[in-house]
């Protein structure tokens, strides 16, 4: 578990952050009622000077463990998008040659 004093750190400069309350929100998750904080950087040398981060506290006050390096999942692009890119590259060389014109369609 994460501690308040440690959430509240900024997570470019590690100084603490300005808790402000009247930003809370109320969040419903799974069965338990928890609160998003907002807390802003205050370091004026920082790069999130008064950037926000948000924070999750449960219902208990307990704070879940940053999820900060997860694996990023990204949809596979569609097979009909290569075909696209190779049409692209032929029109790019036949427009870049000298007296190159269009590339018909053949498809209209």
């Amino acid at each position: 578990m994460t501690t308040f004093e440690q959430a509240r750190r900024c997570p470019r400069c590690d100084m603490p952050g300005e808790h402000v309350a009247a930003e809370d929100r109320q969040m419903k998750v799974g069965r338990d009622n928890s609160k998003v904080l907002k807390i802003y950087c205050r370091n004026e040398r920082c790069k999130w000077f008064n950037t926000a981060w948000t924070v999750q506290q449960r219902s208990d006050g307990t704070i879940p463990d940053a999820l900060l390096h997860r694996p990023k999942k990204f949809p596979e692009l569609p097979s009909w998008g290569a075909g696209s890119v190779t049409a692209l590259e032929q029109q790019l060389a036949l427009e870049t040659q000298p007296g190159g014109g269009e590339l018909n369609n053949p498809n209209g």
